[in-house]
């Protein structure tokens, strides 16, 4: 008798996918295929940082530097640290990415690429090489909010300042 339960069971089981497992695939063929590519085509876009440019007011961040320790080491885009080189490291802002960095209390402006992540200190935003930072009068105070501006990567002259979102 069990058998004859058993074998009822797998071939019920068989009938079941054998004639509404094509139905269900016919069913879901494609099925979100527009969206996974209009996804993926956005994701793309977004890496490659072509979105409409942001506000042109600045963002305030508080700034550091780092130096020294650094020096000759690694950065995350793999290129070694030169603590002279204007350079910086931002959190998210995507690698080689342009900035204009001001010290509000000097007037004083340079010039950045992003090319590392950072700074892990709680309450920092960006972290400026030693060179970057003495240009626009960083060192003594260590840390102080600066005005932060994405220059746009079409104009080649940078004299197009956008705010960072």
């Amino acid at each position: 008798m069990r058998k004859i339960r058993k074998k009822l069971f797998v071939t019920f089981i068989g009938l079941q996918l054998l004639f509404i497992g094509p139905v269900i695939a016919d069913s879901v063929a494609g099925l979100g295929s527009d969206e996974i590519s209009q996804d993926q085509a956005d994701l793309m876009m977004d890496s490659q940082h072509r979105q409409e440019p942001p506000g042109t007011t600045p963002e305030t961040m508080v700034s550091s530097y780092y130096a020294d320790y650094f020096h000759g080491r690694t950065t995350a885009n793999g290129e070694t640290f030169n603590q002279y080189a204007m350079t910086c490291a931002h959190k998210t802002l995507p690698f080689n990415t342009l900035l204009r960095v001001k010290n509000p209390k000097n007037g004083k402006t340079v010039e950045v690429r992003v090319n590392d992540r950072g700074p892990y200190p709680p309450g920092r935003d960006i972290d400026l090489s030693y060179g970057a930072a003495k240009k626009i009068g960083l060192i003594r105070p260590g840390v102080a909010e600066v005005e932060v501006f994405i220059l746009h990567p079409e104009n080649s002259d940078h004299s197009t300042e956008y705010a960072v979102n």
